[in-house]
């Protein structure tokens, strides 16, 4: 007997996101960092107690990029870990697998073709946004990556299924608004006029520039601080100034902004880069508008503009959690669907 509540998941190597379909269809989210290369023997545990928040005996659906976690030697070994660990976490929940393709899939079928399974979650956002809009390209940045992915009457148009295909093709773009070191964006920043190289090391990352500028508060700064302190917008500040190797006797408030401005443009940069990749591949068929989405919905809004579309935020449509978390409220929408179908 199926139960009336869907869950669904969105598992990646440093997040999890459970969105919950409440009475009207809109999801309810819950997210929780959580850095599964450390610590993935927890994963059953932590997948239990927040289901325990309204969705243990849910029907699930499930869709991952927690493969690529450096904790597992391929795909294989990743997708089978993390399909197990809902097995484990919910023996008795009717438990399916969402693919790169639009379908569920059982665990078993998962496990015997886990390339089919491997990063689809946003698949599942983009069949949801084509829906209501169908020309447009869906910017969704999260923590870590930026999922750019175009659709044209109605219908997905992405070039690549795979990480790497997709990493070619400008559809994934290796940046986020939290996680992403400072040394991954730029090679170098203004100090007093002059062009100053940065330091090759994780002494800063992405979510210490959006602090210090106040774009995120620190209930948003969500990720592990790289030196371990907190993220106030002081200790933000003096990770900044680290990647110059300055602290707060040589590099005043000032210099950080500067610092901090330069890395912001430089990211968004990065973003349009991958939209006008996009677009070219697409020529006249290239939509005007992108829906963007995200916990780095402001990154998305501000490339999209640097690339000359119209933004249209997802949270308009279907609120600022589901929005933050699009895959996972996805998931658990087209599930609901498919269950209703089948009840019919």
């Amino acid at each position: 007997m199926l139960s009336d509540a869907v869950v669904g998941w969105d598992v990646g190597g440093a997040n999890i996101k459970m969105a919950r379909l409440d009475g009207d269809r809109r999801a309810v989210v819950v997210e929780r960092a959580f850095p599964l290369w450390r610590e993935r023997e927890r994963l059953p545990s932590l997948l239990a107690s927040l289901a325990a928040r309204g969705g243990a005996n849910a029907v699930m659906g499930v869709t991952m990029t927690a493969e690529l976690a450096d904790c597992f030697a391929t795909k294989r070994e990743g997708v089978a870990f993390v399909v197990g660990a809902f097995e484990t976490a919910f023996p008795q929940s009717p438990l399916w697998i969402y693919g790169v393709d639009g379908s569920f899939r059982t665990p078993d079928d998962a496990r015997r073709s886990p390339l089919d399974v491997a990063a689809a979650n946003w698949v599942a956002a983009a069949t949801i946004v084509a829906r209501a809009v169908a020309d447009a390209l869906l910017v969704d940045v999260g923590s870590t990556t930026a999922d750019i992915i175009p659709i044209v009457g109605g219908r997905i148009v992405a070039e690549g299924l795979t990480d790497t295909a997709r990493l070619r093709s400008g559809e994934l773009v290796y940046t986020g608004c939290l996680r992403t070191p400072l040394c991954a964006i730029v090679r170098s920043v203004p100090i007093a006029g002059r062009s100053c190289r940065v330091a090759a090391e994780h002494f800063a990352v992405a979510a210490d520039v959006y602090r210090w500028l106040g774009v995120i508060d620190a209930g948003e700064y969500t990720c592990e601080t790289p030196d371990g302190r907190g993220c106030s917008r002081a200790e933000a500040g003096a990770r900044l100034r680290r990647i110059v190797c300055a602290d707060a006797e040589t590099l005043d408030d000032g210099g950080v902004t500067a610092l901090a401005e330069h890395v912001a443009r430089a990211q968004t940069r990065q973003i349009a880069l991958g939209i006008r990749q996009v677009i070219r591949r697409l020529g006249a068929a290239a939509p005007r508008c992108a829906v963007v989405a995200g916990s780095g919905a402001f990154l998305a809004r501000a490339a999209a503009r640097a690339s000359g579309l119209a933004a249209h935020e997802l949270s308009a449509d279907v609120g600022g959690d589901a929005a933050r978390a699009a895959p996972a409220a996805a998931v658990a929408l087209l599930l609901s669907e498919l269950v209703s179908a089948r009840r019919a």
